[in-house]
């Protein structure tokens, strides 16, 4: 993937956030032209192309992959910190560092439930103590996104939904995320959005906005159907991006920024 040049460099392009980025005219490299986990391939990239920043959007983003991904803990903890001593670099973290009582702010006390909490944050350990900086997000989506928020108009046209109810939310539009991290906020930086919501409230609002009333289907949680843990209450302050009610037309509507 081959985006407009800048010396702000994007790893992880092809996903959905590292798109996002890319629209805003950064360069980025997929896996394909770059293995985040190469030390060969880290020095070729820093000694072809000079950035002199790297917002890493790289990830096994898949929670419950990560119980199992031996590859996992290369590409969410180790790499980004390898990357951070040698350039300055912008590291996408989750809320999913934390568990509940939320909301949970930068400086507050981190307690991952699974696997992927870990990996993540043991990244930003890493890339902190290397000088670089922490963006955390959450309920990411966006266009093309296979996520449950960034399908759901999809999945709201080919029939009933199972949504969640019992955790609150806070979805981020991955153009807002992307706008914050072209900004290189300092330190650790929380980007989610500031309204609130559970899976279940924002797919009823789709539905209804769609005009497909009555295809969704409310579901306790997650606990017992998925194979990681998940926090009851991952809310992040400060929450400053655009609320969800604001986007999802955008993802119905499939546009991008």
């Amino acid at each position: 993937m081959n985006c407009p040049s800048s010396r702000i460099l994007v790893l992880g392009a092809a996903g959905l956030l590292g798109r996002h980025v890319c629209a805003l005219g950064l360069q980025g490299l997929d896996r394909a032209a770059c293995d985040v986990t190469s030390a060969a391939d880290r020095d070729r990239i820093l000694r072809t192309h000079r950035p002199d920043a790297v917002i890493y959007c790289a990830a096994q983003a898949s929670v419950d992959a990560c119980e199992t991904d031996p590859h996992s803990w290369a590409v969410n903890a180790a790499a980004p910190a390898a990357w951070a001593a040698e350039v300055e670099l912008w590291y996408v973290s989750t809320n999913y560092v934390f568990s509940g009582p939320g909301p949970h702010a930068p400086d507050g006390p981190t307690a991952p439930l699974q696997t992927y909490g870990h990996q993540k944050l043991a990244g930003e350990q890493g890339v902190l103590a290397a000088g670089g900086h922490v963006v955390r997000t959450g309920w990411l989506y966006g266009v093309d996104g296979r996520n449950f928020l960034s399908r759901l108009p999809d999945l709201l046209r080919a029939g009933p939904v199972r949504a969640f109810a019992d955790s609150p939310i806070q979805p981020a539009w991955a153009g807002d995320v992307a706008r914050l991290l072209v900004e290189r906020p300092r330190g650790v930086t929380h980007a989610v959005g500031r309204e609130q919501t559970t899976f279940e409230d924002a797919a009823r609002a789709l539905a209804a906005a769609m005009g497909l009333q009555g295809r969704v289907q409310a579901h306790p949680g997650p606990a017992g159907v998925l194979p990681a843990a998940r926090p009851r209450d991952a809310r992040l302050t400060p929450a400053s991006l655009p609320g969800w009610p604001v986007r999802m037309g955008k993802l119905a509507n499939r546009a991008m920024l």
